[in-house]
């Protein structure tokens, strides 16, 4: 794939399975040994995946972030995002706070056969939690 195909697809892959929570473009746009790792938790495989997005859509119902930054070159991408969301439900145990979150993260993505194999996150969840009221903010 081309860089400007690589993009395409991840921007797809972010519009479609993480702002929209469609668990068929997750089908369509991963391979089938496709894995998803978040910080030190174990990997998600695409069926984890697809739970996992219903538990983030659950928790924050609005949740939709947007593409800051992406380098992409002919066999995967970097993405840096940002939103803001609504603690609406139930997250990790954490009852609906109701409050605005403001989240932020990177995202680095691994594609083959036109399709996403791999994708790697990090985010700012000590600032989520502190703005969720469940750790104290800093000093």
């Amino acid at each position: 794939m081309t860089r400007s195909e690589v993009k395409d697809l991840v921007e797809r892959y972010i519009d479609a399975v993480w702002n929209r929570g469609d668990a068929d473009a997750l089908e369509a746009l991963t391979e089938p040994g496709y894995l998803y790792r978040l910080g030190g938790q174990p990997a998600r495989d695409r069926s984890a995946m697809a739970e996992f997005i219903a538990m983030v859509h659950r928790a924050f119902p609005d949740w939709r972030v947007a593409i800051v930054d992406v380098i992409a070159d002919e066999e995967g991408a970097a993405v840096r995002w940002e939103g803001e969301v609504t603690h609406g439900g139930p997250f990790q145990g954490i009852a609906a706070t109701g409050r605005r979150v403001k989240v932020s993260g990177i995202s680095l993505y691994r594609v083959s056969k036109g399709r996403i194999e791999a994708e790697w996150e990090q985010m700012d969840t000590i600032g989520m939690l502190v703005q969720m009221g469940v750790l104290p903010a800093g000093r």
